[in-house]
């Protein structure tokens, strides 16, 4: 008996079945030609019946899983593939690592986000100061590129901040929400989607309905007084609505957090409902709504004199005389997802998949309070941000497939509309804005155009994205497929703001972009369980809105930032081990950086010529025996600029985690440990192109955080309790204290401040 898997094979529709029978008679015969003809040193297949065995091997190798979880799955059997904590696909064109349900749901916190699933896998680090997915992720890198450097979708589709595209870990899917995490390291191919093709994806997948009934109400409660409460419902298939079914998920988590004063609530709710439409056609519609309101530290990092000063977990205070204190560093936010999905078989060759989707931000934060209003020098005052925004878009894909190939066509379209605005309140006066009595409640411009007043700023900004795409993936010969593809994209920024951040001056701006972007993979299929891969791709990165923030937008370079990625690789899979390994090389070209003005605080944005990374990377999963598993990965790389050589800054210069894994007779644990490497950081007004413009280097070494999880659960008989399971986990299981640098100002560090050792304990019944 093992827990909660997400192993299940979803049979396609039946009108789908022809075209992928088409791949399954490309791969058939691969086994035989390959080991024949390439791997002499192994022995060949002796009959027909033998290398349908081995077509059926690869074929349940690639089999679609449906992201189903079940609490307690009975008669497993141990297998690599099956306990890996992350693996790649054989038939992947760049590195990639899965990361299943049964991780998900028995070996990370359940209060985690998607930053904290994701950091197991390597070439990912992850640094949550208030404690696992009770708050912002900070410095969540990718290959050392950050947040606003990859892509995360949903379901396929892409979403982030419209004005650097960076992602709030905490504001969506919390862990018992998702069904799979899948990072994908590197561009992709023509059909990747996103603003930020550039630095890779990592890819949330919803849950599946599943086909039964079941009712799973789950409590956990551990650390900093945290509870979390979570129910789901699964509906099965209803036959009066031909075969329909629907999984709705409520789940309400309360804690105090690893800071002080930094308490934190949210409340999430999800719904996903699938309906087959005749043989050949499937619509599902999802919808995902979080409201989260915590208190955010006016300090999110701190300098070695304040961790001496105030303490190693320092967040907030209850001093309403101190800009520290709780009651004016906090925020609310709203966040919603929606789509509607079509997934059609048209024909025979013929098949369609179309998203149409909204999502939505929404976050009032009141924050860098400050003592002396314009009413009185005693008062405390702060800022009230709003940022609000909206997106609406579209996925198409359409394909065409037979013995000979596919070709996929189709693109992307995405509107967004943001609203931004910050103005100074006094709270003295029960928030009223912070102007002298009587005084206009707007401010004044000066004869240069120049504003005084509350406002910071106040602005409305719209981007509208298009990509086309076509590739063809062609069977060239017996396990060879070289897919060549070709991507469109064409993006416009419009900004109109009374106050412009930064300038305090109007700007009315309109700037597009647009390129055509090639690739080139291929994957070649040794033997049934041994692929090699290649991969030569463009990247890019849509241009920060931030760089209008300044005087004169049109003299600013604003062109896309660009990589030329070259990867290889190869992945080996079977039951007993499967390991994968890549090398890769990218050309990073018109890095984007901003740099202090002397004597100021206005930030003025350039681009340097770029830099080059390169490295290493693999993971692996052995079957011991007796439902237990060993498993490792790492990663290295050299990222470096090309104008000074200077190492890039808070990029980890290596990754690894090890660890072993046990599933058998109801009982699961697991032990891993995992090591993010050590980085630097440089002062503020560094120029890459010029070593030296670094004035002070600051750097932090290396460290391991190690983790630890037990649990059992049973499948019950004749009791309306169909099955229980319990769960312990602990993060930073040797409490480890670590600072990790974030940024330096003149020659002074400041840190983010990693929590110390952290449990979670959850029971879940299904009924």
């Amino acid at each position: 008996m093992s827990t909660s898997s997400s192993r299940r094979v979803s049979a396609p529709l039946p009108a789908l079945r022809p075209i992928s029978r088409g791949i399954r008679q490309w791969r058939a015969p691969l086994g035989l030609a390959m080991l024949a003809g390439l791997c002499l040193s192994m022995p060949a297949f002796a009959d027909d019946a033998a290398a349908d065995t081995a077509a059926a091997s690869a074929a349940a190798l690639k089999a679609p899983r449906q992201l189903e979880e079940v609490e307690v799955k009975a008669n497993a059997t141990g297998s690599a593939i099956l306990q890996a904590p992350t693996q790649a696909d054989l038939a992947i064109t760049q590195p990639q690592s899965i990361i299943g349900l049964d991780w998900i749901s028995n070996h990370v916190s359940p209060t985690a986000d998607y930053a904290t699933i994701a950091a197991i896998a390597p070439g990912v680090t992850n640094v949550s100061p208030a404690g696992p997915g009770l708050g912002e992720s900070k410095q969540m890198t990718l290959r050392g590129f950050n947040d606003n450097q990859y892509n995360v979708t949903y379901d396929g589709i892409p979403f982030g901040d419209t004005n650097d595209f960076s992602h709030h870990t905490s504001s969506y899917f919390p862990a018992k929400m998702l069904g799979q995490v899948l990072i994908d390291r590197g561009p992709g191919s023509a059909s990747t989607i996103g603003q930020a093709t550039f630095g890779g994806t990592v890819a949330l997948s919803s849950k599946d309905p599943t086909d039964t009934f079941s009712f799973i109400p789950t409590q956990s409660f551990g650390s900093y007084s945290t509870s979390l409460t979570h129910l789901e419902v699964n509906s099965g298939k209803l036959d009066d609505l031909g075969g329909g079914k629907f999984i709705a998920s409520a789940q309400y988590m309360d804690t105090d957090t690893a800071k002080t004063n930094g308490d934190m609530s949210r409340k999430t709710g999800y719904i996903k409902y699938v309906q087959p439409i005749g043989e050949s056609t499937e619509i599902s519609f999802l919808s995902n709504y979080n409201y989260i309101r915590f208190n955010n530290p006016n300090l999110s990092s701190l300098t070695l004199q304040q961790i001496d000063q105030l303490g190693r977990n320092f967040g907030l205070n209850e001093d309403r005389a101190s800009v520290n204190c709780a009651c004016y560093n906090y925020q609310t936010k709203q966040t919603d997802l929606e789509y509607l999905g079509v997934r059609s078989a048209l024909s025979e060759n013929w098949s369609l998949d179309n998203k149409v989707y909204t999502y939505a931000y929404d976050n009032t934060s009141h924050e860098s309070p400050y003592v002396g209003t314009k009413a009185s020098p005693t008062n405390m005052g702060g800022y009230v941000k709003i940022n609000n925004y909206r997106a609406w878009g579209d996925t198409l894909q359409v394909v065409y497939a037979d013995d000979h190939g596919q070709f996929r066509t189709g693109g992307w379209y995405e509107y967004t509309n943001n609203s931004r605005s910050s103005v100074a309140i006094d709270y003295g006066r029960d928030g009223a804005i912070d102007v002298k009595p009587g005084a206009s409640t707007f401010g004044t411009f000066n004869s240069k155009g120049v504003y005084s007043g509350p406002y910071k700023y106040t602005m409305k900004d719209q981007l509208h994205t298009g990509q086309l795409y076509a590739e063809y993936q062609w069977y060239a010969a017996d396990g060879l497929s070289i897919t060549p593809g070709v991507k469109y994209f064409n993006v416009t920024r419009d900004i109109q703001a009374p106050i412009n951040q930064t300038t305090k001056t109007p700007l009315y701006y309109s700037q597009n972009w647009d390129k055509t972007l090639g690739y080139l993979t291929a994957n070649y299929l040794l033997r049934e369980d041994w692929s090699i891969y290649g991969t030569v791709a463009q990247g890019f990165l849509t241009p920060n809105l931030n760089q209008f923030y300044v005087p004169d937008p049109t003299a600013n370079n604003t062109s896309p930032t660009q990589t030329m990625n070259y990867q290889f690789g190869t992945v080996y899979k079977t039951d007993r081990f499967n390991a994968d390994a890549d090398v890769y090389f990218i050309n990073y070209k018109n890095y984007q950086f901003s740099t202090t003005v002397p004597g100021t605080t206005e930030a003025v944005y350039y681009l340097a010529r770029g830099a080059y990374i390169k490295g290493i990377e693999g993971q692996a999963t052995y079957y011991v025996g007796g439902g237990a598993s060993v498993f490792a990965n790492g990663s290295l790389q050299d990222a470096y600029f090309k104008g000074s050589n200077l190492d890039m800054p808070n990029v980890p210069e290596r990754t690894a985690a090890i660890g072993v894994l046990y599933e058998q007779g109801g009982f699961f644990a697991s032990l891993y440990d995992k090591y993010s490497g050590s980085q630097k950081a440089y002062n503020s007004s560094f120029n890459p192109d010029v070593a030296s413009s670094v004035t002070s280097t600051i750097g932090t070494s290396g460290y391991w955080q190690a983790a630890m999880s037990l649990g059992y659960g049973q499948n019950l008989t004749g009791s309306v309790i169909k099955s229980y399971k319990i769960r312990l986990q602990v993060d930073n299981l040797f409490d480890a204290h670590n600072l990790v640098i974030n940024s330096v100002s003149g020659n002074v560090g400041s840190y983010y401040v990693l929590p110390g050792r952290s449990w979670f304990a959850s029971v879940s019944l299904a009924l």
